[in-house]
């Protein structure tokens, strides 16, 4: 103590704690089998959490989107094998969506298993406070093949467009 009554200030020496620095984010668990998602780069230079054990992927909110501005990988031949295929039946999307409710890495609330822009056929679970997506093996190249004919449909001409429906619904009704 001082001749005043106070403290002196205390003089930082070695044997002191050193300073707490913040805690290291908590690795995310996959939401199918608990393993620990490890984080790899994908287009765009996305930093995406991939399951080692099932495959499947955790988008943060705004990857997907960030991906699907991107086009980084030809589809082309992907597509071309798709042409006058038939869409998958209410049953087959069903079965896609089998596996359940699903708890969100980040937030951990219950996430919702939807279709993605209502006409892509490609069952994804969202989280409900928008904590990002999980794609199961296979989903995220599925939704990157729907982005590239989205775009190529986008280039031609809405009549092009109606004509192709038409046809498609015909050859359907042999």
């Amino acid at each position: 103590m001082t001749a005043t009554g106070e403290r002196p200030p205390q003089q930082p020496n070695d044997e002191q704690a050193p300073e707490q620095s913040e805690p290291a984010a908590t690795a995310l668990c996959c939401p199918r089998d608990g393993a620990t998602l490890h984080a790899e780069k994908y287009e765009a230079n996305n930093d995406i959490d991939v399951c080692a054990s099932c495959h499947g992927v955790w988008l943060d909110a705004g990857e997907l989107e960030a991906i699907q501005q991107t086009a980084e990988r030809d589809y082309a031949h992907e597509l071309e094998e798709q042409t006058g295929t038939e869409p998958p039946t209410s049953a087959a999307l069903a079965r896609s969506a089998e596996h359940g409710p699903i708890d969100c890495p980040k937030c951990g609330g219950t996430m919702e298993s939807r279709e993605y822009g209502y006409s892509s056929q490609i069952i994804i679970d969202a989280c409900v406070d928008g904590c990002g997506v999980w794609l199961d093996e296979g989903e995220l190249r599925a939704l990157e093949i729907f982005f590239e004919r989205h775009r190529r449909d986008a280039k031609l001409p809405v009549t092009w467009r109606i004509w192709a429906t038409v046809l498609g619904v015909l050859r359907r009704k042999r």
